[in-house]
Order: structure tokens, then sequence, then C-alpha cells
């Protein structure tokens, strides 16, 4: 094929890039799709290039158009002619408007020669920066949001740099000041600049802003120009600096949230990843100045750009010190900020240019949100909701919701979730900083407040559960909350599902204020029904400890040493378990507590069932039951029935364990406590299937489990699935007993609870052995096993011999 010579003029009538890219096309027998998919470009972008509409392609597309096309050295050089603002049509410069001669701005600081990392973004930039806009007559406009510190500037800097060819008519740059010192520059000063900096003289400049916005939207007419509109106060400064035209682009940078303006792109900038981090210290001080620690300094600057920066500094200015001793300083949080603050490298400074705005503002739900931040500070709350906002700052929560908003808005919250806000680490140093200014009783009073608040929550979990329980008895428990309201107890129970890490901090915290040992040991006491119904006992147990050592009553002393009992025996730690009801048993003696006598004993009973040590727990429960008795207590008395049951069932005395059983529920349903009594029917059903009969077991068990799982008792439906499963195998229903046993496996697993799962996977190991499937039942039996030599030695001989059998089976 002989191709036109593109560099001859011949007889056309026009010579711009489009024209000689369509010829090109035509000459070499090319559609725009099929040119589009050799270079590597979209049939759209094609049709732009040929309309004119894109008139200065990138160098990297006239470089998929030379290889595509194959163009002759005269060809391409054309084409780049032509692709450089210098080449415009002579129709194109006659268009532009009459004025001050054009002046080449290249305003652009130089690149951070410690910029690191943000590959993912730059790229992002650049693509849009190399593109078209959205839809004619629209430049292309990006916005960069972020928290102060996190890289804005720096990055939208960066992109600028690396697209500069693409704007020959300037890049300029103005800082709008919107977080600051002084007042925000306003849109009329901010068009000044920008006429200026194209050459404008002064004196030329409109005076009213209405004059001054045509006259920028004329000047930039049929420009290609990259505006840089720095540290952005709101979208009302922006929106009229915004060109009219499509050649040009704008990259705005701000704290504040500018979704409102319309843009190609929002761009939210948060805290470096951990891999980006390292590799911003390496850029700074060198890879060989970090060691073991350099992790742990990261993660001590909370990934902030601005944070390493200076991190990697003092690493500069100290070439004794190592990684390790700076992380060491870095770990004491009343100095943090001032480690990190060096020059004009100021994390305290930086921070502190959102306060001073919010504080400056005329709206005074921006000086509110300030108060608030500094509050909200104070806690060691992982994150916040509107309701335990409300409760530290002492507001309702639709208050507090618009200012959590607010602060999120400026980035000194982040909301990664639905309603949920927290703290960047560096963020909260300077909250407390200023906290540190707040008369003590101020700060105080904010956490009491919120420790009110869980303990209200905690106390109407348990309300709901059960009113009667014992350990309703505790002198200070609070009435129900004024917010949240709960209709249900999954409610209450959902609700402290999503605060349970920051009730057990807010424990910890308020512990060292001294003068609440008692109420913090009443909210763990208070969290015995969560905790009873689906909470994991190895979260439990360590936060029942740490309130026992405090200063506390001896009633609260006797329930906390009863609930660690309760908490060890889910983890089949028995012996301690054991231990721990004998010391709550003597505490209620030594207060003449004789309910709390009862429960210890009648506990440790059952414990010992669990131990296999039947005929030591039966003594045990009698003397519970004669307590009982003697305080009149027919809830107490239907527990200790229940306890019988299991021994007499256990010891094989069938009618003993049907009879003790039958009174249990009666007494439970007569207390109107429907867990009790739906847990006495299951026993009672095992009951009757150990004696021979468990054609009838199954009808009570499966009533019995549908009243527990609308109560939400999930760890006793998986004992009620586990029963069934059982009496399943008993009747040669292996489908069945395979899928209820499961049913109960799935369940321990959710909760976490090892010793409902070893239990269930033994029954499983044990089913699916006997109907021919020992593969599958191998790894469940050596769960178990695992399990019981660590927890339950008298079961470890009877899972060896089925896991023994287990492996012979499956290896023939």
């Amino acid at each position: 094929m002989t191709c036109q010579n593109l560099g001859d003029e011949g007889d056309r009538v026009e010579d711009t890039f489009a024209a000689r890219l369509r010829d090109a096309r035509r000459a070499r027998d090319l559609t725009q799709e099929s040119l589009a998919e050799q270079a590597g470009l979209s049939a759209q972008a094609i049709g732009l290039l040929e309309r004119g509409v894109r008139r200065f392609p990138h160098p990297t597309t006239i470089d998929k158009l030379d290889k595509a096309l194959q163009l002759t050295p005269e060809e391409l050089a054309a084409f780049k002619r032509l692709a450089s603002r210098g080449a415009a049509s002579p129709t194109a410069t006659q268009a532009k408007p009459a004025g001050p001669a054009w002046v080449v701005a290249r305003q652009l600081p130089s690149v951070n020669a410690g910029f690191a990392g943000r590959t993912q973004q730059v790229d992002q930039l650049i693509d849009l920066l190399s593109g078209t806009p959205a839809q004619p007559g629209s430049p292309i406009v990006a916005t960069i949001r972020g928290m102060a510190g996190v890289g804005k500037t720096a990055l939208a800097i960066q992109a600028a740099h690396t697209s500069a060819d693409q704007y020959p008519d300037g890049t300029l740059l103005v800082n709008l000041r919107g977080f600051g010192a002084g007042t925000p520059v306003s849109p009329l000063h901010a068009i000044g600049q920008l006429l200026r900096g194209t050459g404008v003289p002064p004196d030329a400049v409109p005076g009213s802003l209405v004059e001054a916005v045509a006259a920028l939207r004329s000047r930039l007419a049929d420009r290609r120009v990259l505006l840089i509109l720095d540290n952005a106060h709101d979208v009302g400064q922006v929106a009229e600096l915004i060109p009219a035209a499509s050649g040009s682009a704008v990259l705005i940078t701000s704290r504040a949230t500018l979704t409102a303006q319309p843009a190609s792109l929002h761009l939210q900038l948060e805290p470096m990843p951990a891999d980006e981090s390292l590799h911003l210290l390496e850029t700074i001080a060198g890879a060989h100045r970090l060691a073991s620690a350099a992790a742990r300094v990261a993660e001590l600057c909370g990934h902030l750009p601005l944070a390493l920066s200076v991190a990697g500094a003092w690493l500069v200015r100290h070439p004794s010190a190592s990684d390790n001793e700076l992380a060491q300083r870095l770990e004491d949080e009343s100095r943090r900020l001032d480690l990190l603050g060096v020059d004009d490298l100021d994390v305290r400074a930086s921070l502190s240019l959102s306060i001073e705005q919010l504080n400056r503002s005329a709206d005074p739900l921006d000086h509110s949100a300030a108060q608030a931040l500094i509050l909200l500070s104070l806690s060691d709350a992982e994150d916040f909701t509107a309701e335990t906002s409300a409760a530290l700052i002492d507001t309702q929560p639709a208050e507090a919701d618009r200012l959590l908003e607010r602060l999120t808005d400026v980035h000194l919250l982040e909301s990664r979730a639905p309603g949920r806000y927290l703290f960047h680490d560096l963020v909260r140093a300077f909250g407390r900083e200023l906290a540190a200014g707040l008369p003590e009783d101020e700060r105080t009073a904010a956490l009491d407040r919120s420790l009110a608040l869980y303990l209200a929550v905690a106390w109407r979990a348990n309300e709901m559960g059960d009113p009667k329980a014992a350990r309703m008895a505790w002198p200070e428990r609070p009435p129900a909350p004024a917010f949240p309201t709960f209709t249900r107890l999954e409610q209450a129970l959902a609700w402290i599902d999503d605060e349970l890490r920051n009730c057990l901090a807010l424990v910890d915290q308020v512990r060292t204020l001294g003068g609440r040992d008692e109420l913090a040991a009443g909210l763990i006491v208070g969290l015995y029904n969560y905790f009873a119904m689906r909470g994991s006992m190895s979260d439990w147990l360590p936060a029942i400890d740490n309130v026992a050592a405090g200063r506390i009553e001896r009633w609260t002393l006797a329930q906390l040493h009863a609930d660690a009992a309760i908490a060890l025996a889910e983890l089949a730690r028995y012996d301690e378990s054991a231990q721990r009801f004998g010391l709550a048993r003597e505490v209620f003696e030594s207060i003449g507590n004789l309910r709390g006598v009862s429960l210890a004993t009648n506990n440790k009973a059952r414990l010992l069932i669990r131990m296999h040590r039947y005929r030591e727990a039966l003594p045990l429960v009698e003397h519970a039951l004669a307590v009982n008795q003697q305080l009149g207590n027919d809830r107490g008395l239907a527990a200790s029935q229940l306890t019988l049951t299991e021994v007499y069932t256990e010891l094989g005395d069938w009618n003993a364990a049907e009879a003790a059983s039958t009174a249990a529920v009666e007494l439970f349903a007569a207390a109107g406590d429907e867990s009790g009594a739906a847990n006495g029917r299951i026993d009672r059903a095992w009951a009757r299937a150990r004696a021979g009969r468990p054609e009838s077991a199954v009808a009570e068990i499966v009533q019995a489990m549908g009243v527990l799982d609308v109560l939400g008792y999930r760890k006793s439906v998986s004992d009620g699935h586990y029963v069934l499963g059982m009496v399943y195998a008993q009747l040669k229903d292996f489908e069945s007993a395979i899928e209820q046993t499961e049913h109960a496996l799935e369940v321990a697993l959710d909760v976490g609870d090892l010793r409902r799962e070893a239990q269930a996977r033994l029954e499983l190991g044990r089913v699916l052995n006997d109907i021919g499937e020992p593969d599958d039942a191998v790894p469940n039996l050596e769960f178990a096993l695992a399990f019981y030599r660590e927890h339950d030695a008298a079961l470890v001989p009877p899972t060896e011999d089925l896991l023994e059998a287990a492996r012979k089976a499956a290896g023939a």
C-alpha cells in the first residue's frame, strides 16, 4: 500500500491534527474502530480527535497512533507539530478575544523531593487530566479532600507537573487560605490573582465580582490552562473560579468535603497504606536508618504523610539515634505532637488551623463542633455514634449527629461505616491537648455521662432478659436509658454488639479516675445477660478480673466471683471455675446472702456434672434445694431441680430425672421464666431418650428450641440442636442427626465457644464414622481430642478410641 506523505501540503485546505489523522487513517484503509483497536484507544477517543474536539492530544496518544499507523518520520513530525499549542489553526487564533498579551504562567512550585507513594491516586489524576471533559463547554475538574497533613497539595502538584505539557497555556496556582491564618481569600481577589497571572495588568482587573467572573471566563476561553485552587474553604469560594470552556482543567484541594461542586472526580485522600508509609520514611531518612521499629514509627505517625515526613527528618537530624528510639519517644502520647513538628512541618500547627477555622466561623454549629471534638477526644472509645457522642457532650442524639457530620466534613473525624465516627490518632492527641485546658470536673463529668449510658443499657438488657434474676438486687442499678430506647431484648443485645469494645475500654479508663470502681464493676455485672446469651467469655473474663481488683462492695465482689466461675466453666477451665464458685459462696455467706449461697452452690454442682463427678454434685444440689426451700425461692428451686435432673440422668436414674425435670418446668413456668422452662423441657426429653424412649423426645425439644430462639438464647439453642442430634442418632435417622449437630456446631463457631464446638465435633465424628464416612469423621474427632487433652481428661480415652477406629476405616 502506498501511503500519502503527510508532510507535503499539496492542495490541502486545512492543516490541523484532526485533518492529518483522518487522512492518515483513510490512506491506510482503516475505520475509526479498527484504528482504535490497533492503537489501544477507544473509538470515542479517535472520533474526538478527528472532529477536533481534542486538538492537543497527549504525547502518549501520539506514540500509540505512530505505532498503529506506522508513520514515516515526516508524518510523525507533522503530528507532533500540530499537536502542540504553537500550531493552532488560524481560525482558532482569530477566535481568541482581544486583550492584553497572553503570558504563559508556570506557577507550580518544584516537586517535593520527598514525595513517595500515592501511585494509584497520581495515575487517576493524570488519566483525568489527559482526557476530555465529560460534557462540551465544561472543564475537567477534580477535588482532592482529606484531613490536615494527608498530602493533598503535594498530590495535586505531583499530578500537575506530570500533566503540564497537556496545558501549554500555563499552570496557575492560588492558595485560597480556606484553612489557615487570616481570612480566606475572596473569590474576587482570587480571580484578580488568576487574571494577573495570565498577563492582565493590575489596573485592568475588574473591581466587581460579576465583571471579574466574566473577564476570567473570556480570558480562559479557547485556552488550555491548568488551575490549582489550593486549600479551599467551601464550594462558594471556588464556584466562580471554574472556567466555562472545555480546554482547561482545575484541581481543587480542601479539608472540607466539596462534593456539591460538580467535578469529574472527587478524590478522598486517606492516610497512607503501611507499605507506602515505609517507602516515604525510606525516601526521607534512607533505608539504612530503618530497622525493626520502622513499622511502629509509621503506625504512631498514623500513616499521615506530614507526620511521616517529620519523623524521617528527625532521623536525619539525629544520625546516631535509631528508629527504635524514635518509636519509644512517640509512644508517649503527651509528647507525640512535640516530636512531630520541625520548621514549617508541624502536625500540631496544621491541625490547629482546622479548629481555628471552626472557632472563627459565624455559624454557631461550627463553634459547637469545635467544643464537641475536645470532649470526644477525652474518651478511649474506638469510635462513636450519635448516641454515645450525645452522652459525652451532654446533648441530644440529633444534635450530636449534626456535630459529628460537621467534624467529618472538615476531616477532623472519619466515618468508615454509616453512623459511626472515629478519630485519627493524631487528631485525638491534639484534641486531648486542648482538653487539658478544661476544668477537671468538666473532663470527668463527660466520662461519667458516658459511663452512665453504658450502665443504663447493660442493665436494661438484664431487665428485659431476666427481670427477677438475683443480680438485679445491685443497689446502684440505674433506670432505663433516655436513649437509646429498646422494645425488644434483641435490640439491646445488638446495640451492645456494636459497642462492646468501647464499653470495655471505658471501664479501663474510668477506673484510673478514682472513686468509680463500684460503678465499673456494676457495668461488668450488668453485662451478664449479654455474655450469657451471645458474648465471648474470653472477653468477659479479663474484664471481670480487672474490676474485681478494685475497691468494691462485698456483694459485687461475690457476684463477680460467681460470674468469673461461669466464664471459666464455659472456657473449660474447670478447676479454676470450682475455685471461684467457692470464693463466691464464701463471700455471700459472709454477708448473709442466702440466695447468693444457693446460686453458687447449685452452679458448682452443675460444674461437677460437667467434670463427670456426678456423685459429688448430688449433695451440693440437695443443699441448694434446701436453702431455696428455706427462702421460699421457687425460681431457685426450679434451677436446683434442673441440676438434679442432670445428675440423675448421668447416674441412670431415669424416673428420678423425669420427675425432677417436670418439677423444674412447672416451677419455671409459674415464675414466668420461659427460657428456664424451655431448658427444662430439653433436659426432660433427653432423660426420656436415655431411658429408651427417644420417639417422645423430638417434638418436645423442637418446641423448646423455638421458644429459646425467639428469646435470643443462641447458646441454649445450640445445646438443643446438639441434644436433638443425639436423639436422632438413637432413632437411626443419621441424616437428621448430622443436620442437627451441624446446626449446633455452626452456632458454637459463630460465638467462638470452643467447648460447644468440641462436643458438637465429637458427636459429628461419631455419627459420620457410624455411617461409613470416616474421612469426614477424622478431622472432627482430631479437633475434639485436642480440646479434651487440654480441658477434659475424662473424655480423652473414648475420643481416642473413636479416632483410632475412624483412622483405620479411612485407611482401609
